[in-house]
């Protein structure tokens, strides 16, 4: 059972952080999820959730940006 409890949060997790992207980009969330996971934001949230999930949620929007950015992806604001 712990797995799907873990499961669960991380999908939380990438949700809450694809809503703080298009929140912060003024993008849609659909927009968002399909850029972060176009350029390889959506893997490296999942890849890092321990860490990740208890950082403050600005310095993840921004490495989102660096990770995307150096992956072809950019955006501005």
């Amino acid at each position: 059972m712990k797995t799907l409890d873990k499961a669960k949060d991380v999908v939380d997790y990438i949700a809450f952080m694809v809503n703080e992207f298009a929140s912060q980009h003024e993008i849609s969330m659909k927009d968002s999820y399909n850029y972060l996971n176009s350029y390889g934001g959506i893997k490296f949230l999942d890849k890092h959730y321990e860490v990740e999930h208890s950082e403050n949620p600005l310095i993840t929007l921004d490495t989102l940006q660096r990770i995307c950015g150096r992956e072809g992806g950019y955006l501005t604001k």
